[in-house]
């Protein structure tokens, strides 16, 4: 949709600005978003910015500019620094790489927007709740639970303002914004990712299986289970079969084995499609017994 090199240029570098940490954190503040106290910095920085907010919080976390999946942030507390210890910082990001310093929530829910950008409008798509361990994506659940659907009407009016400002500076597209839900149930603005992302293919899927079925209003997860004992697809479709756990077209609804079968034959990936979200519950429980995921 660009009409020109220079408009895509400009849209690249708005794209590739707001894909980093530090250019998200401050857009966001431009936006009005509420963000965890914290501050931008170079890596020669970041020991004396974390000092200086562990003064005024229990814990911190590190993050370099352009870190994915949790990969190289790094989780502080007052205790790891007594004495002058160093900070642990990994290589991502550099020597001379940007990093984001910002208080540790304590996180609820980490939950996210899925929106588009077109040439009249910024559309809202979906939103959900990311599975997440250590920092790291690990599924995701959509709608909102229960627990934190009253942040629903802000994550969009954020993920609107930031679409406004995506499309001033000509870009047209998907993209995501992610949050943080503490235990007082408050929304923290935290990344935005200027692309599709894991939750937008799973979506499609979605939509195009229960398109034409019962289901007009899918809830669905993605997930990733590790059965105790190895087995085939053929085995692994033939247990969705007995339980009547099997995705069914006209129902819409059901586990979809969406990635083939594993290589270790354990570890699966899967999504499972129902009409709320306590059935997409129900039925993860059922899986888990079923395919005697390790854990379930």
């Amino acid at each position: 949709p660009y009409p020109t090199v220079e408009a895509a240029e400009a849209a690249l570098r708005m794209t590739m600005l707001l894909n980093t940490k530090t250019g998200f954190r401050q857009t966001a503040e431009q936006l009005g978003m509420r963000l965890p106290a914290g501050r931008v910095c170079p890596r020669h920085q970041t020991e004396d910015v974390a000092r200086a907010l562990l003064r005024e919080h229990e814990r911190i976390v590190v993050k370099p500019d352009r870190s994915a999946g949790g990969y190289g942030m790094c989780f502080v507390s007052r205790d790891d620094v007594r004495g002058g210890a160093v900070l642990p910082l990994g290589t991502v990001g550099g020597p001379e790489g940007m990093w984001v310093v910002e208080e540790c929530l304590d996180v609820a829910e980490s939950v996210s927007v899925q929106l588009e950008v077109t040439t009249s409008a910024t559309h809202a798509l979906f939103s959900g709740a990311m599975r997440t361990a250590h920092g790291s994506f690990t599924g995701y659940a959509s709608p909102l639970p229960l627990s934190c659907a009253h942040v629903a009407d802000e994550l969009e009016e954020w993920g609107e303002a930031l679409g406004r400002h995506l499309a001033d500076h000509g870009y047209a597209g998907p993209f995501g914004l992610d949050a943080l839900v503490d235990g007082d149930g408050v929304a923290y603005a935290s990344e935005s990712n200027i692309r599709r992302t894991a939750t937008t293919t799973p979506h499609t899927m979605v939509t195009r299986l229960t398109a034409g079925s019962a289901n007009t209003h899918p809830a669905w997860s993605v997930s990733r289970g590790w059965a105790r004992d190895p087995m085939d697809f053929d085995g692994a479709l033939a247990r969705l079969l007995a339980s009547r756990l099997a995705f069914d077209p006209d129902r819409g609804e059901g586990v979809v084995l969406y990635a083939d079968a594993p290589p270790d034959g354990r570890s699966w990936r899967y999504a499972v499609i129902a009409g709320s979200a306590g059935d997409v519950e129900e039925q993860e429980h059922a899986l888990a017994e079923v395919f005697a995921f390790e854990g379930g």
